[in-house]
């Protein structure tokens, strides 16, 4: 199969998966992800605001705030480029993008994540990603890892793993998946 039929398989999947899950999915991340990361007060981490039926990860960014860590949500500037990230905390007003994304206000402080939590429709056992097809998270991936170290931990329903996704010299690999169920490290090799 190629990405596009992977990529309508995978939706649909992952809308009966977002179905059956139900509520308790943002608290068991929340608790994975506790189990299997430390965060730092001083580290920024990148979340998403969850459209069409993403794994919710709201419960764990204001988790993560509690603890005191400095949240932020993607902001797309224009097609074809690298996400921006504003800061964001509970409470917070959003602002609906071209996209139909919510997104923090242009006031918010802009920051770059340490951390980034990523949306996916499937991954596979080698830490490839399939996501909407407008590449914004390989496009920032590709210009943070050739800044900074970052960790990628994508954010999944355990149901979303696939045999294999096809990869092409463009794709940016995840370090970790996390689900409701655990948390899967990648061994991934980066070209310098």
């Amino acid at each position: 199969m190629d990405k596009e039929q992977i990529r309508e398989q995978a939706r649909l999947h992952r809308r009966e998966l977002a179905k059956t899950t139900g509520l308790s999915f943002g608290t068991e991340l929340a608790r994975q992800f506790q189990a299997n990361f430390e965060v730092r007060k001083s580290d920024f981490v990148a979340g998403y605001w969850p459209i069409t039926n993403e794994a919710n990860v709201k419960p764990l960014l204001a988790k993560l705030h509690d603890n005191g860590c400095t949240c932020l949500l993607p902001v797309v500037i224009a097609r074809d480029t690298a996400l921006l990230f504003r800061q964001w905390q509970p409470g917070d007003e959003l602002i609906p993008s071209d996209l139909g994304i919510s997104e923090p206000r242009t006031d918010k402080a802009s920051g770059q994540p340490d951390i980034l939590l990523v949306p996916l429709l499937a991954y596979d056992s080698l830490g490839n990603r399939l996501g909407f097809g407008g590449g914004y998270y390989d496009r920032t991936l590709s210009e943070l890892r050739s800044e900074r170290n970052i960790t990628a931990i994508g954010i999944a329903f355990s149901g979303q793993e696939v045999d294999l996704i096809p990869n092409e010299s463009f794709d940016q690999r995840l370090d970790w998946v996390i689900t409701e169920a655990g948390a899967t490290a990648f061994n991934v090799d980066r070209v310098s």
